[in-house]
């Protein structure tokens, strides 16, 4: 059996010494990144796209960053679904229509069978939910003119409504 020589023991205890200080600092950098993931989420929810986008502009490495999202879906903390229901009940709240949902949902890197399952859950509603955000807007009354209706269908338009939803919500002139 042969005996390293004594300059290969000190640069083998060199390497692993690097080693152990390299995985303490990943480790370090890995606590970092979860503890600023998770009072982002305690704000809101965020999508997994827009919670790594976030991590990262702040100067976290991304395979930490993906790895923390791993361990936040894992343990339930992060869910893209609980976000897009989340984020759909918020905006049809406020007004807004399907098209304008899809497109913000879109941008904050969310698949389309998602945000499909979740727009096509409200479709019974979308007409309701239109006559509702013309009515907060413009009363009860339906337009009276040409112009009175232009106005009505640009602003429901505006809010992510269907051409054929505003036309059964305005009715014909």
């Amino acid at each position: 059996m042969s005996h390293p020589a004594p300059g290969q023991i000190s640069a083998l205890g060199t390497r692993a010494s690097e080693a152990s200080m390299q995985a303490s600092a990943d480790n370090d950098e890995k606590k970092a990144v979860f503890a600023r993931a998770l009072r982002m989420l305690a704000a809101r929810e965020h999508s997994a796209h827009e919670l790594s986008r976030k991590l990262i502009s702040k100067g976290h490495a991304e395979n930490a960053v993906q790895q923390v999202l791993s361990d936040l879906q894992e343990q339930g903390l992060q869910s893209d679904q609980r976000f897009v229901e989340v984020y759909v009940r918020s905006r049809v709240s406020k007004g807004y229509g399907p098209i304008h949902i899809r497109q913000d949902l879109y941008q904050r890197g969310l698949d389309d069978e998602l945000i499909d399952a979740e727009l096509t859950c409200l479709a019974e509603r979308w007409i309701e939910l239109a006559k509702s955000a013309r009515a907060k807007r413009f009363s009860e009354e339906q337009p009276s003119d040409r112009s009175a209706w232009n106005t009505q269908a640009r602003f429901l338009e505006r809010r992510g409504f269907p051409a054929d939803l505003i036309y059964r919500v305005l009715g014909q002139l």
